[in-house]
């Protein structure tokens, strides 16, 4: 695949990983959610979609079957903002996101709320960022790594963008390790080379999170070890054994690394893309859709885009910059944004690319 052609289908995989885990979202208890899948072979797209702290009939319009969660709207919000601007600027980016805010209709998580409040208090980039140590930085990693893969400028960039919601370190230096590992995959090295380079030149708390993302355990157990980790001072907590299935991080990082890393043992992994996000929704189960945002971009970039079968799932979303049609084909904005992320990224133009 060329660069361009790593670069959707990684979009692409962020975006149906996000959907095809949403009908079961928040599902914390690995036993409930071997109940609410439609099977273990097939847990995806469940219809109807029965996530927990949110309805499509509490927020009409939203969370079919086949929709984005509030992560994956947010991921679609980003993505959108970035493929018109061309670049990443905190204080433009921080404006065009308390503009989306106050129009979203969708679940409002409380990164955003605090942004909100922020900006309601005259906050500007990066003080607007909420305080807030969640995988919600996959969800500007993606779409900012995409533009700025293979420029000098990435790290940098990938950080503005992550603190206009997040100006919180965790978040960044999380994020930056993600957007460290999918850069190298979209400009074609192997997923193994990617994952050595990005440990390499870590710091500890993320040398950490490779060690314990490496143990010998299945992705259930370790998320158990986690929670047991996180939770060491309350062991009677019905959280005990759930915390780390959580969108904290690191947590939200070990488990896709762990899955990562599996993967780039195979020789020839079958059915890649399917696979491990079939294990991050029935094994991992809790926050599923963060997780998935940046472990499908990363699987379809290394070894191509979601199966067909899932893409022709998607159904529709909230275009927010268009008000006189607002709700669109999901895949054709997908189509629209990457186009425009990828005419603005130059190692995209580049003839050997």
């Amino acid at each position: 695949m060329t660069v361009e052609a790593r670069i959707r289908a990684g979009m692409l995989g962020a975006f149906v990983g996000d959907a095809a885990a949403m009908p079961t979202h928040w599902i914390y208890d690995p036993a409930e959610m071997l109940r609410e899948v439609p099977s273990v072979e097939a847990p995806e797209f469940k219809n109807p979609a029965t996530p927990r702290f949110y309805s499509s009939s509490e927020f009409p319009g939203h969370y079919e079957s086949g929709s984005l969660s509030p992560y994956g709207e947010q991921l679609l919000f980003v993505s959108q903002w970035l493929a018109e601007a061309g670049e990443v600027s905190g204080t433009a980016m921080a404006g065009g996101m308390a503009t989306w805010a106050a129009t979203y209709s969708g679940r409002k998580d409380h990164a955003l709320k605090s942004f909100e409040e922020n900006v309601a208090k005259g906050a500007t980039w990066p003080e607007c960022g909420a305080d807030d140590n969640q995988a919600h930085c996959y969800m500007k990693v993606v779409p900012a790594t995409a533009l700025y893969a293979g420029s000098p400028e990435r790290r940098a960039k990938v950080e503005e963008a992550i603190r206009v919601h997040q100006n919180n370190d965790v978040a960044v230096e999380f994020g930056l390790v993600a957007s460290d590992i999918l850069e190298r995959v979209f400009l074609g090295e192997s997923l193994a080379d990617a994952l050595a380079a990005a440990e390499a030149t870590a710091g500890p708390a993320v040398k950490s999170a490779f060690d314990k993302a490496r143990a010998d355990l299945s992705l259930n157990d370790l998320l158990k070890e986690i929670s047991h980790e996180v939770m060491k001072d309350k062991p009677d907590s019905p959280f005990y054994d759930l915390a780390g299935r959580s969108c904290a991080l690191p947590g939200s990082f070990i488990a896709p690394l762990s899955q990562l890393i599996r993967l780039s043992r195979q020789d020839d992994p079958a059915d890649a893309f399917a696979a491990t996000s079939r294990e991050n929704i029935v094994q991992a189960a809790g926050d599923t859709c963060s997780r998935a945002v940046f472990l499908g971009a990363v699987v379809a970039a290394a070894y191509g885009p979601p199966p067909t079968t899932w893409i022709d799932k998607l159904s529709t979303a909230f275009d927010y910059a268009d008000t006189a049609h607002p709700v669109k084909p999901l895949l054709g904005l997908i189509d629209d944004l990457t186009t425009k992320i990828t005419s603005h990224n130059q190692r995209c133009l580049a003839p050997d690319a």
